[in-house]
Order: structure tokens, then sequence, then C-alpha cells
């Protein structure tokens, strides 16, 4: 949600990231890029992504220069960032397996606090476990935030 003064109210997805310093990184920003645009902040900068992994902006342009070497997103400093197929397929999958998580913990083992625990499980789900999570919860189409899981 944002707010007239263009100050950036981010959801409640975003706020617990917590920055991995491992193999994750990509993976984390592809996520926050997904999530952001998927709360219609378009088109993504920097900046945005800077403050949510709480990590300062010089990294973050750094990282992104990478990933758009890698073919995961088109930066562009000026126009912004954005997921390329490659990348917006990872960040679906990490998308889907987050808010699959967020269910399980929530419906089956009525934990509290589930998005401190539920970016642990997302980076090292398989398709086998998201796909037998998706079962025992009867194909659920929303996460516990109303957003919608994505297919892949």
């Amino acid at each position: 949600m944002y707010t007239m003064n263009m100050k950036i109210i981010y959801p409640e997805e975003l706020q617990g990231i917590v920055h991995e310093k491992t193999c994750e990184n990509e993976e984390m920003y592809l996520k926050v890029i997904y999530l952001l645009e998927e709360d219609g902040l378009k088109p993504v900068c920097s900046n945005n992504v800077s403050k949510v992994l709480k990590i300062s902006l010089p990294s973050v342009v750094e990282m992104l220069n990478k990933m758009d070497k890698k073919g995961l997103v088109k930066y562009d400093g000026r126009k912004g960032v954005f997921l390329k197929p490659k990348g917006k397929k990872m960040a679906k999958k990490i998308v889907r397996n987050l808010r699959l998580t967020e269910l399980l913990l929530q419906d089956i083992l009525k934990m509290k606090n589930i998005e401190k625990y539920a970016c642990k499980f997302e980076h090292s789900m398989t398709d086998e476990i998201a796909n037998a999570i998706t079962k025992t919860l009867k194909n659920p189409e929303k996460c516990p935030h109303g957003k919608l899981i994505p297919k892949i």
C-alpha cells in the first residue's frame, strides 16, 4: 500500500524479511522484486530493494548488475529493475514456497509469527515437498495474508 506523499508502506510479507548472507541472496532479491511488483510498485527501484533488505544502495546496485548479467533481471539505474522470464520463474517458485510454508505453519502447526519462520524454509523447499504441502492443504489458492499462491 502506498500513501499520497509517496512514502512506501511495505506489505507484511516484506516487513519480516531478513537478509541472508548466503547463496540465498539472489532468491531474496528476486522475491522482493516480485512482491513489490505484485503490490503495485512499478517500476521497482534499487532504493526500494535496498530499504526492504536493509542493505546499502551500492551493494544492491552491484547485485542487480550481477543478476542482470545472469539474465535474471533487466536493470537500469534510471528505469528500475524488471524480472526477466528466468528470474520471474524463480521468484514465483520462491513466493509459492513462502506462502505454502506460511499456511502450513499457521493452519497445520498452529504457530504464531509465521513470517519469522517461513522465510527460512522457502529456500530449501524442493518441488516434491511443495507438492506434498499443496496436497495436504487441499490445493490452497491464497496465503494467510490473502495473496494468491503462484502456480508454477
